[in-house]
Order: C-alpha cells, then structure tokens, then sequence
C-alpha cells in the first residue's frame, strides 16, 4: 500500500509540475538539460505560441507585432540585452511540488524502515516502541515544509532578476535541500550497506523495484530544482563559469563557521540561535563520521535512520544560521519568512520532545534501547540542545 501511494504521490508530483511548465510554455527538455544552458533558455519561454517563429516566404505579408516582439526577445535571450525576469507562478508550484514529493519521501522512508519485522524476524517488544521511534524520525518535517515554504514565497517575489534568489536565505537553503535530495537518494540506493547490522548478513532496509526509483525520483526533485535555481540566481560573470562555484561554495561556508558566534552576548535570542547553529553542525558531524553508539545521537534510531538524520540537523543548523542572523539584524520578529522557519525550529522541537516523552510509556524501556543506554551523557546533550528550540524569540 506504502509503495502505490509512494508511486500515485511522485506521479501526482510530476504531472503538476509538468502540467504548470506547459501552462507557462516552458520546454521541459531544456529544463533537465544542463543548468548553465537548458535552465537559460527553458525558464524564458513563457509565451506557448513563441517557440516558434513563423516562416514568411517572399510573397508572405510582413510579419506581425507579435512576430517582431518576439524576435527581440529572442535576440536578447541569446545574445545579451536585458534578461528575462524569473517565472515567479512556475518557481512557486515547483518549490511547492518538490517540497511535497521531498516530504512524503522522507515520511515514506521512516515509516518503511522504522517497523516490526524489519528485517525479517527483528520483532519489536511493543507498539509504543515502533510508534515513537518513527515519531521521533518525523521530526523532520517541520524543518523541511519551513525551508520549502520559505523558498516558494521568496520566488513568488522574485518577478523582477534572477538576483532576487540569491538573498543569503535563499541561497543557504537552495545548498541545503539541494544536499538533502541528493543525500536522501545516496541513502536509498544504499540502504543495504548503511543499515547492515553487524554478524547478521542482514540490514534493517532494502529498496528495490518502483519503491526504490520513487523515492530516488522525489528526493531528486528537490535537489534538481534547488541547485538549478542557485545556480541560476548567480551574478552573470559567474553564472556561466562552473569552476568558480566551488569557490563561491567554500567561501560562504568559511564566513558562515567564522560568524558562528553572536554579535550581541547580552541577546539571549541571538545567543540561542548561535548555540543550535553549532549544537545541530556538532551532531551532523557526529552522524556523519562516527560509529556506532555515538552516532545515533540525536535520532535514537539505531542502525535504522540514524545516519541519514544527519541531512536533518544539517537543515536545522541552516536554518538557525538564518534566524541568528536576523536577530542581529533586526528582522526576526518584522519578516513574515523568518517567522516561519522559526516555526519550523520549533515544530522539530516539538515533534522530537514528544518522541523522548513517549520513552516512559514504552514498556520495553530501558532494556531494548542498549545503544542509547551506551551513550547517556550525549542522550543529556541531545535534549539540552533541542531545548532551546522551544524558547520564544521574544527577549
């Protein structure tokens, strides 16, 4: 059943955003093309009756308004003039769409993978135990649906340049899902080898046939759109110059490590935003490059999910950069977007301390959470962190 709804949501996906490109007269081959040129030209279409332009033979009339218009256009698309502004609708159905296929992918994911008889005969003690284990791995949403959110308004927006996408939040957040999507499909094609569990030849998750490919398909989506949209909102000197955005990347990454610390120590808001910048970078890393038990801190799911968790905290630690940001600047509590990815910050909160609360009624408790119980002093630091997600932004 998970798997045709998984399928029916991805088909949902592309026919929505494919039936929105069409609307706009957009060529979807040039947009799967590469991002420096199919991106150029796909996105400036935006007149179905222009892809073509009519051929007047010698004794045809001279050509129309339309025609002429259209030309010039044309001439400025391919060889210089003024650029054509963004597709705003088509931006704002696209962030909307992918954020959604992205969304269900994930949720797909824990609730395939976080279940009794996964593997085969890995029975799990209780209901409450598989029940607030995929809880806890849903923690992510929130995060996610902000990110998303904020991208589709911003694009919305955007009517004027491309340059109104490369806005610090929206070019930190386009790198992040972009990372997220392409993260989210490696885990898939790799579920086996990240999930095996140690002198049992087997692993907690295999994805094979359409459940594989659709989920590969949605978490490819957002990355697609993500890192095609970056790429395209760059200054034109280094637009159409690959070599550079790896410098571009690196860069902003270093500034960003430098600007961990907060401006004004005196602002518990900006200071808080600081400390979860930093707490959510530290466990990324611990996920990322740890073994077992220490990297299944903060998840608590095991062999399970525990390594793809890191795409999660490295979200969290991209949006709370942003927020710290604006409370230095001035801008969290008058900017409607950073309202929403502080909401996002605490819905994760939220969503992950009711996952922990559950602990108590879980009968199997603390028997059956041997990885946990290797590791208590990080299990403190873990809720200490998330703790202050639920703080209010009001000094």
């Amino acid at each position: 059943m998970m798997k045709r709804l998984l399928l029916i949501g991805l088909a949902l996906a592309a026919s929505t955003c494919t039936a929105e490109m069409h609307a706009q007269g957009i060529n979807i081959s040039r947009l799967l093309s590469p991002i420096t040129i199919g991106l150029e030209a796909g996105l400036r279409q935006l007149d179905p009756k222009s892809r073509s332009i009519p051929h007047h033979s010698p004794g045809h009339a001279l050509a129309t308004k339309h025609d002429l218009v259209h030309r010039t256009n044309l001439k400025a698309v391919r060889g210089g003039g003024a650029p054509a502004p963004p597709p705003a609708r088509f931006l704002k159905w696209a962030y909307a769409t992918c954020g959604l296929a992205t969304t269900t992918a994930w949720s797909t994911a824990v609730f395939t993978t976080v279940r009794s008889n996964q593997p085969p005969g890995a029975m799990m003690p209780c209901w409450q135990h598989q029940f607030f284990a995929r809880l806890g791995g849903l923690s992510a949403v929130p995060l996610l649906a902000a990110s998303y959110t904020v991208l589709a308004r911003s694009a919305s927006e955007a009517t004027e340049s491309w340059e109104q996408m490369d806005s610090p939040t929206c070019r930190r957040h386009n790198l992040a899902l972009a990372v997220t999507g392409v993260g989210g499909a490696l885990w898939t094609c790799f579920a086996e080898t990240v999930t095996r569990i140690p002198g049992t030849g087997t692993s907690h998750q295999v994805y094979t046939g359409g459940m594989k490919w659709g989920l590969v398909g949605c978490y490819g989506s957002g990355a697609v759109l993500a890192a095609a949209v970056w790429a395209r909102s760059l200054p034109e000197e280094m637009r159409f110059d690959p070599r550079r955005w790896t410098g571009r990347i690196v860069d902003g990454v270093s500034r960003s490590l430098v600007g961990l610390g907060p401006i004004d120590r005196e602002d518990p808001v900006n200071v808080k935003y600081a400390l979860l910048t930093t707490s959510f970078l530290v466990f990324t890393g611990l996920q990322t490059v740890c073994n077992m038990p220490v990297a299944v801190m903060p998840s608590w799911l095991s062999r399970r999910i525990s390594r793809k968790f890191a795409l999660v905290t490295l979200l969290g630690a991209t949006t709370c950069f942003d927020l710290k940001e604006a409370a230095e600047s001035g801008k969290l509590l008058v900017e409607s977007n950073y309202r929403i990815l502080s909401n996002g910050v605490r819905g994760f909160g939220v969503v992950y301390f009711a996952a922990r609360s559950g602990v108590v009624f879980d009968p199997s408790f603390p028997q059956h959470f041997g990885v946990v119980n290797q590791v208590p002093g990080l299990a403190v630091a873990c809720a200490l962190m998330v703790a202050l997600t639920l703080r209010s932004d009001v000094k």
